[in-house]
């Protein structure tokens, strides 16, 4: 048994010395494109934020048919700031933490499987655009790549 738990406790010395590999040039992350909001009334926050912060509605996602997210922002070079209104009915009322921090990459689908390959789980989102994935902590990340229009 005493074995045992040393071989255990070595072979997590080990995993945990293991250095990651950082993502290629081409995949790593250029930009931190905003941040996103769950929402219990998505018209009524797409509402506020055109009325009343003069925000425009600059995509959506729709899931069978149903808009699940507004991506809210201003006028402005590509990769400029978003916000993202994620409907998500059952989030109880109060202060919103932050919902996830959304980075702007060159290629998510790549980075997501490469990420993959050092045993990051990811889930696809909105294919070829969004990936989500967890920090050590559990905070929610997503990597983004804006759709060409």
């Amino acid at each position: 048994m005493k074995i045992q738990i040393l071989g255990a406790l070595a072979a997590l010395a080990i995993a945990g010395s293991a250095r990651a590999e950082p993502p290629p040039p081409a995949l790593m992350p250029k930009a931190i494109s905003g941040s996103g909001w769950s929402v219990m009334d998505l018209e009524a926050a797409r509402a506020w934020y055109i009325d009343k912060l003069g925000m425009k509605q600059v995509g959506t996602y729709a899931r069978d048919g149903k808009i699940i997210e507004y991506i809210m922002g201003y006028e402005g070079p590509p990769g400029s700031a978003i916000l993202a209104l994620l409907a998500t009915p059952q989030r109880k009322p109060g202060v919103n933490t932050l919902s996830r921090l959304i980075l702007h990459v060159p290629d998510a689908r790549a980075l997501a499987a490469h990420l993959a390959k050092q045993g990051i789980m990811t889930s696809e989102v909105v294919p070829g655009v969004a990936y989500f994935l967890s920090d050590p902590e559990g905070n929610p990340v997503e990597l983004y790549t804006p759709p060409s229009r």
